[in-house]
């Protein structure tokens, strides 16, 4: 076995063994339950055949603009090709979580069979996705984790890998002198619920690495990023600014573009991300950005789209369920830098060629 496949083969059985644990330590598992892959094969009482039943999902995201986007609909699109049954709605929650309530109504009232949701606001959306799960329909979430109780969250382990790219920062800058560093964190609505940026600067704490600014870039844009990256470098002159760290891949994307615009490639400031797009793959490959931690979107997309035909199959909901907590997959997550772009990238699935890995 390659040393990528192994990769795929330990990410798949990490994300496996963790969904079989949360349900487990939720109190959800009964002795007899029937397993996912029987469910699925022709419904329980309560639920539906997946095979034949018509079914609608409801996917919705922060937005339908951003690449992220691109990788879910491709994964759960080449999905749903083996079910013709099955319709996937995106729907575009435009960075609003007043938006985002609005499209959760609307799927309970027209009879969804279960809701995929990127919470906006993991707070505000609360009430929403309580009355979704009251009504019989199971909601899924995804990296920014809800306050409230639902049927699954798939997320990756975002704590931990905020805390490992700040310690590959700072290995990599031992012995330069007064070293500085600006977190380009989520917006302040998402923190409750993305925890990247504070594990980020919690390691920071234990270093003598100098936190000059802390600043939540609102609705992930690249654009707002930009703006704040060019604000900061006004604001500190030439090597003041030893690190980046970015709370997203188009935060990063933004910051790139700021100091390109600014001159100031040739500072040496180390850029560092979260997620791995084709943007981010070429960024390193290019040298404008330092690196970066990948996580396998794919295969935490489709593991959400499987556990949503199991809820749909047997009917279950965590409110019909009982569970007391909410089902909980993290998703590891591997730095990525110039030694392993390209591995990572045989590994990404926007890079998938079956004519060359069949």
């Amino acid at each position: 076995m390659s040393k990528t496949s192994r990769i795929i083969a330990v990410l798949l059985v990490l994300v496996i063994t963790a969904g079989m644990l949360a349900a487990c330590e939720g109190g959800q598992q009964q002795e007899d339950a029937t397993p996912p892959a029987e469910a699925a094969a022709g419904g329980l009482p309560g639920g539906k055949d997946i095979y034949n039943d018509p079914i609608k999902i409801a996917m919705i995201v922060l937005s339908t603009g951003g690449i992220v986007n691109q990788m879910y609909q491709m994964a759960l699109n080449e999905q749903i090709a083996s079910f013709p049954n099955i319709t996937i709605n995106y729907m575009d929650g435009e960075f609003n979580p007043s938006k985002q309530i609005t499209l959760i109504e609307e799927s309970i009232v027209q009879g969804y069979d279960a809701i995929f949701l990127e919470p906006m606001d993991p707070v505000a959306l609360t009430d929403a996705i309580e009355r979704a799960e009251q009504a019989g329909i199971p909601v899924l979430t995804m990296n920014v984790e809800p306050q409230v109780i639902s049927s699954l969250h798939i997320t990756v382990a975002h704590y931990k890998a905020g805390w490992d790219s700040a310690a590959v920062l700072d290995n990599m800058t031992k012995g330069i002198p007064n070293r500085g560093a600006i977190i380009l964190d989520c917006p302040p609505t998402s923190k409750p619920g993305a925890h990247q940026g504070t594990a980020f600067g919690e390691y920071l704490e234990t270093t003598d690495i100098k936190l000059l600014e802390n600043i939540g870039i609102e609705f992930w844009s690249a654009d707002n990023a930009m703006t704040a990256m060019r604000d900061m470098l006004t604001k500190y002159g030439s090597g003041e600014i030893t690190m980046v760290y970015c709370a997203g891949a188009d935060i990063a994307l933004g910051a790139m573009n700021a100091i390109r615009q600014a001159g100031r490639e040739g500072d040496g400031i180390l850029v560092w991300g979260f997620q791995t797009f084709p943007s981010d793959f070429d960024a390193i490959l290019e040298g404008r950005m330092a690196g970066t931690m990948f996580s396998d979107l794919y295969l935490q997309t489709t593991t959400m789209f499987y556990y949503a035909l199991y809820f749909i199959s047997t009917g279950l909901t965590a409110c019909t369920a009982g569970f007391t907590e909410t089902p909980y997959i993290a998703v590891p997550m591997i730095p990525v830098n110039m030694q392993n772009v390209g591995q990572m990238m045989d590994v990404s699935r926007w890079y998938y060629d079956p004519s060359i890995n069949p």
